[in-house]
C-alpha cells in the first residue's frame, strides 16, 4: 500500500463545537497480506455513564445494537463500553491489532465528542474538560484513528453518533500551541468530503441529534434496521435511512450527507446463487404405472424461500403431489419437488416432457426440463424389500437408506497466524458431496474459501472444502491472562545534561490436533463453524468445525507493550524470561516463517541474551516483512549506535513508516528527533504533534517529554501549568519518570505550590519501583536541607549509579573519596568514577574523567584486571600492570582494538559490563 501523508501532523487550531454523527468512507482496493480478500474489522464504542458530563442514556445500547449488526455483516468487532481514557486507549490498540492489511476497517462511536478545526475528538467517561489543559490529555483524536485505519486497510468507515448537547465546562482549550475559544454552537460543523469519501451526519449541521426514547438513537436504530438489507448500495441505503429518520422524528432530525464516492460499497452482499438441475432424463420401461420424476431439489444461497411452478404439463399424463393433481397454476414448495409423480394416461405412453420454473422470494428464477423416455431396455424399479426382523402381524417396512453421518472436526490455531486450513484427515475420510451451506459462524471467526471471505448462508461446493480456511479473531490477550506487566511500567535510562528523565526507549469424528501442554491458552477458547448440506433432508448431516484457539508461547513470553501488531499485552525487556523466550520464539519462527511478529519477538529475546548479530538479522527480516515495531527498534539502534554503526539519518524513514501505522514508540522517537534535529531537519511543530499523538495513545514517555518541553521552554513557550497536566497524567499511570518529574515540580514550586513532603513521597515511590536517579534526587534534596546522613547518601548514590545514572555515580565516587571508610572495597571509588565517565551525562562524565586523571596507573590497572576477571578472562595476578595477557583478554571481551590508555580502557570495560548485565533496550 502506498504511504499516505499523515493527517496527524496537521492538527490545526480552529473552532470547537459539540458534534453529531458522521459516516466516513474512503474507498479503494487491496489484497490482504495473507491473500484473503473481503476481510472486515470494526471498532464499536458506546459511552453512557459520564462522571462529569451529561449522561447519554442510549449510547451503550446503540453500541450493542451496532455490534450485533456488524457481526452479522461479517465484521470482526472490537467492542468497548463506558470507557475511561486508559480503557479507550487499550480498546483502540486492540482494534488496530485486528486490522493488519484487511479490506474494510470500520469505526463506530456513540458518546460525547468535540470537533476542532476539522478533527473530531472522542471523550471518555472520566473526562472533565474543566481546565484549558484537559482536552489534550483527556480526549482522543478520531482523525488520528482514521489515519491509522487508512494505513492498514483499503476501505475505511467511521460512524460517529455523538454529542447530543454541548458538553463543555470551560470556555477555551489548548490545541497544539494555540488556545482555542469554544463557540456557542451545538451539533457538528459541516466538513467537506475528500475525494472518494462519503460524509453522513445524523442531523443537519449545527443541529443536535436526538437521544431517542425507545432505547436507541433515531439514526442508529434506523441504520441498524436498514444496513443488513442485502445488495443495497450505501448511497441508496442512506437515502432510505434519511427518509425513515425524518418520518420517525416528525421532521425534527434530518440526516445530512455529502458524497464524492467513485465506487460502490455494500454492507451485505448476498451470494445470490440459484442452482437447479436444468435437464433431467428419466428412462422407464413400456407401460409404466407411475413415473417418479426425481427432480433434484434446487439450492439457493442465503436461505431464500423457493417456490416451483410448472410451465408445461405432460401431454400423455398428469402430475401429482401425493393425492393432489398439479396444474399450471399450482405452486409448490421446493422442499417437495422430489415427491412429484407422473401418472400416464394409458399404457401406450411413448415419452413425454415436463417443464418447470424455480422462483426465489426476491423474484429471481431459473427453469428446468424433465424428459421421460420409454426404453424397452430400461429396468423397472425393484419392489420394496421387507425389513429383516418382522414380528408376526406387522406390515413389512420399506428399507431406509443409510443416513449420512455428521462430521465433527477438531482443529487448533494460534491467534495471529492467519487462516488455518482444514485438516487433511477431513478431506480424506469424509469426502462430502454436493453443495454445503455455511450455516453458523462464531462472531470471532472469519471463514474463507479460495481466498474469499464467505458469510453465513453462502454456498460452498463440497469439493472446495479443501480450500476452506478459518481465522480466529485477533483479540489481544490481557495482562492478567499472560502475567505481563501493564504498558505503563516504567523504563530506565541514563540522565541527560538537562536534569530531566531521558525516556527515549522503549458421530464420525476427526480427532483433534493435540496442543502441547505449554501452549494451552490461559483461558481456553473454542470457536465453532457449522456447514450443512444445502439440500434439506429429514436427517441432515452437518460438518461441525471446532477450533481450539491458543496464544503462542512466544507471544506470552516476548510480545512488547503497545505493539500495534501484537496479540498479547507484552513484557518490558528486563521482564523477558530469556531462555524460555528463545526456545518458544525460535519454534514459532520455524513453524510460521510468514509471521513477522514472531521474527520480531525472537529478535527481542536474542537481544536480551546479548546475541546482537542474530538479533539484527531477525529485526531486519521482521521490518522487511512489515512489522512496524521492528522498524522502530532498528531506527532506535541506528540512532544510538547500539549493535550497529550509529547513523541517525537511517532511523528517520523507519520511524516514519511505523508512526503512520499508529506505533506510539515511533511517534515519540520521531517527535524527539524532529525537536532536536537529530538525523533530520528540526521541525518543532511537527515534533510536538507527533509527541501529542503518542501521548493520546497512552505512551507515558511522550507525556513526560511534552511536560519537560513546557517546563523548560526551550522549543515552545514555557508553561508550568501545562507541564503539570502531563506529569500528573503520567504519574497517575504509575510511570516512575512521571512520578519523578511531578516530584521535581513540587520540590521547586513550579506550576504548583511548593511541597517538599509530596516531592519526597513521589521520589521514594519512584525509587522503590526502580527509577535510575530518584535516589540521587533524594540525596541532593537532603544535602540542600542539611539533613544528609553520609551512609544514607552512599546507599542512594550507589543505587543510582548501578541503575545507569551518571550523576549518581559521580556523587557516589566523590562521597567515597571524602569518606574512604564508606567504601565496600578499596577500588570502589575508582570504579564509580569510571562508571560516571562511561554514562552519557556529558558534564558528569567530564568531571569523572578529570578525577580519574588524578588516580595512579597501577590502581586503574587493577580495576581493569578485576573487570576482565569478572567477565570470565584469565589475567593472572591482579597487580595493576597491563601486559600482553591483559590486553589480549580485553580484545576478547570487547571484540575490537582496545585503547592503550588504561583509563579509557577501564571506562569501555565497565560500560560493556553494565550493558551486558541489563537486557533492557530502554536503558541504552
Amino acid at each position: 500500500m502506498p504511504a499516505r501523508n499523515s493527517g496527524i501532523a496537521a492538527r490545526l487550531a480552529g473552532a470547537m463545537v459539540a458534534c453529531g454523527l458522521v459516516l466516513l468512507l474512503a474507498l479503494g482496493s487491496v489484497l490482504a497480506a495473507d491473500g484473503v480478500s473481503g476481510r472486515r474489522a470494526a471498532l464499536v464504542i458506546g459511552n453512557t455513564a459520564y462522571e462529569h458530563l451529561a449522561k447519554l442514556p442510549n449510547a451503550t445500547n446503540d453500541a450493542d445494537r451496532i455490534r450485533d449488526v456488524l457481526e452479522r455483516a461479517n465484521f470482526e468487532v472490537t467492542l468497548g463500553k463506558d470507557l475511561d481514557k486508559k480503557g479507550l486507549e487499550e480498546t483502540i490498540l486492540g482494534f488496530l491489532r485486528t486490522l493488519n492489511d484487511g479490506d474494510v476497517a470500520l469505526f463506530y462511536y456513540s458518546g460525547h465528542a468535540v470537533q476542532v478545526g476539522g478533527h473530531n475528538f472522542m471523550l471518555p467517561v472520566d473526562a472533565t474538560l474543566a481546565t484549558s489543559y484537559d482536552l489534550e490529555v483527556q480526549a482522543y483524536n478520531m482523525s488520528s484513528l482514521l489515519e491509522y485505519m487508512r494505513e492498514t486497510s483499503s476501505l475505511q468507515i467511521a460512524i460517529l453518533d455523538a454529542c447530543r448537547d454541548n458538553p463543555f465546562a470551560n470556555n477555551s482549550y489548548y490545541v497544539g500551541q494555540a488556545k482555542v475559544a469554544v463557540e456557542g454552537k451545538k451539533g457538528l460543523a459541516s466538513v467537506a468530503p475528500q475525494d472518494g469519501t462519503l460524509i453522513v451526519y445524523s442531523t443537519a449541521p449545527d443541529r443536535v441529534a436526538l437521544d431517542g426514547n425507545d432505547g436507541l438513537s433515531p439514526f442508529t436504530g434506523t441504520f441498524a434496521e436498514y444496513a443488513l438489507k442485502p445488495n443495497v448500495e450505501v448511497r441508496k441505503l442512506l437515502s432510505d435511512i434519511r427518509a425513515e429518520v425524518i418520518k420517525r422524528t416528525d421532521g425534527h432530525q434530518t440526516p445530512w450527507d455529502a458524497s464524492s464516492l467513485t465506487s460502490s460499497f455494500f454492507f451485505v452482499t448476498r451470494q445470490n446463487l440459484l442452482i437447479i438441475e436444468d435437464m433431467r432424463e428419466v428412462r422407464v420401461p413400456p407401460a409404466p404405472k407411475e413415473v417418479a420424476l426425481r427432480i433434484s431439489p434446487p439450492i439457493t444461497s442465503g436461505n431464500a424461500e423457493l417456490t416451483i411452478s410448472f410451465t408445461k404439463l405432460p401431454d400423455q399424463g398428469t402430475l401429482w403431489l401425493g393425492d393432489q393433481q398439479l396444474s399450471l397454476d399450482s405452486k409448490i414448495s421446493a422442499d417437495r419437488i422430489e415427491e412429484v409423480m407422473l401418472k400416464p394416461a394409458s399404457a401406450e405412453m411413448t415419452g413425454d416432457e415436463v417443464r418447470y420454473t424455480v422462483t426465489t422470494d426476491s423474484g429471481r428464477s431459473a427453469s428446468g426440463i424433465v424428459r421421460v423416455v420409454v426404453d424397452a431396455q430400461a429396468v423397472a424399479e425393484a419392489p420394496v424389500k421387507p425389513a429383516l426382523a418382522i414380528q408376526p402381524g406387522e406390515e413389512p417396512k420399506p428399507a431406509q437408506p443409510e443416513p449420512a453421518k455428521p462430521i465433527l472436526v477438531a482443529m487448533a490455531s494460534d491467534i495471529g497466524t492467519g487462516f488455518a486450513a482444514m485438516p487433511e484427515e477431513v478431506v480424506r475420510s469424509s469426502a462430502p458431496t454436493g453443495w454445503l451451506r455455511l450455516e453458523k459462524r462464531d462472531p470471532e471467526t472469519q471463514v474463507a474459501v479460495d481466498g474469499q471471505i464467505v458469510s453465513e448462508g453462502d454456498l460452498i461446493k463440497a469439493e472446495d472444502i479443501t480450500k476452506l480456511r478459518i481465522r480466529p479473531s485477533l483479540k489481544v490477550v490481557s495482562a492478567s491472562d499472560t502475567e505481563a506487566p501493564v504498558a505503563e511500567t516504567v523504563a530506565m535510562a541514563p540522565q541527560t545534561n538537562t536534569g530531566k528523565a531521558d525516556t527515549s526507549t522503549d458421530t464420525m469424528e476427526v480427532k483433534p490436533i493435540p496442543l502441547p501442554a505449554d501452549k494451552a491458552p490461559a483461558k481456553p477458547s473454542v470457536r465453532t463453524v457449522v456447514l450443512m448440506p444445502a439440500v434439506k433432508t429429514v436427517a441432515p448431516a452437518p460438518i461441525t468445525i471446532n477450533v481450539a484457539v491458543s496464544v503462542n508461547e512466544c507471544d506470552t513470553l516476548a510480545a512488547e507493550p503497545l505493539d500495534v501488531q501484537a496479540v498479547a499485552d507484552g513484557k518490558l525487556p528486563n521482564d523477558i524470561d530469556v531462555p524460555k523466550a528463545l526456545v518458544a520464539c525460535k519454534a514459532a519462527v520455524d513453524q510460521h516463517p510468514e509471521v513477522a511478529r514472531f521474527k520480531y519477538q525472537y529478535a527481542r529475546a536474542l537481544y536480551a541474551e546479548g546475541n546482537f548479530k542474530e538479533a539484527l538479522t531477525e529485526l531486519n527480516a521482521a521490518s522487511d516483512a512489515g512489522h512496524v515495531r521492528a522498524s522502530y527498534l532498528l531506527g532506535r539502534l541506528y540512532q544510538l549506535g547500539a549493535g550497529v554503526e550509529g547513523d541517525p539519518k537511517r532511523a528517520i524513514p523507519l520511524y516514519e513508516a511505523a508512526a503512520l501505522r499508529g506505533d506510539a514508540y515511533s511517534q515519540y522517537s520521531l517527535g524527539r528527533a524532529l525537536l532536536e534535529g537529530q538525523g533530520t531537519s528540526a521541525n518543532v511543530e511537527r515534533g510536538m504533534t507527533l509527541l501529542a499523538s503518542a501521548a493520546e495513545s497512552g505512551h507515558t514517555y511522550a507525556m513526560n517529554q511534552l511536560g519537560w518541553e513546557y517546563h523548560l521552554g526551550e522549543h515552545v513557550k514555557k508553561d508550568d501549568a501545562r507541564a503539570l497536566s502531563f506529569f500528573n497524567e503520567s504519574a497517575g499511570r504509575n510511570d516512575i519518570y512521571g512520578m519523578v518529574n511531578l516530584g521535581i515540580l513540587y520540590r521547586d514550586g513550579a506550576g504548583v505550590e511548593k511541597n517538599i513532603a509530596r516531592a519526597t513521597e513521589l521520589f521514594e515511590k519512584a525509587r522503590a519501583s526502580g527509577h535510575p536517579y530518584a535516589g540521587r534526587l533524594l540525596g541532593r534534596m537532603a544535602v540542600k536541607n542539611n539533613s544528609a546522613d553520609p551512609s544514607a547518601l552512599a546507599t542512594w548514590y550507589r543505587e543510582s549509579a548501578e541503575r545507569g545514572d551518571g550523576w549518581g555515580a559521580l556523587f557516589a565516587a566523590e562521597l567515597l573519596r571524602d569518606n574512604p571508610s564508606l567504601q565496600k572495597d578499596e577500588g570502589e571509588m575508582v570504579r564509580l568514577f569510571a562508571l560516571a565517565a562511561s554514562y552519557e551525562a556529558p558534564d558528569a562524565a567530564e568531571e569523572a574523567k578529570t578525577a580519574l586523571g588524578k588516580i595512579g596507573n597501577r590502581d586503574i590497572g587493577k580495576q581493569v584486571q578485576m573487570a576482565l576477571a569478572r567477565m570470565g578472562q584469565d589475567v593472572g595476578d591482579v597487580d595493576g600492570v597491563l601486559g600482553a595477557k591483559s590486553r589480549q583478554a580485553a580484545v576478547t571481551v570487547l571484540g575490537e582494538d582496545v585503547p592503550r590508555e588504561p583509563r579509557q580502557l577501564l571506562v569501555k570495560l565497565l560500560r560493556k559490563e553494565w550493558l551486558d548485565s541489563r537486557p533492557r533496550l530502554d536503558m541504552l
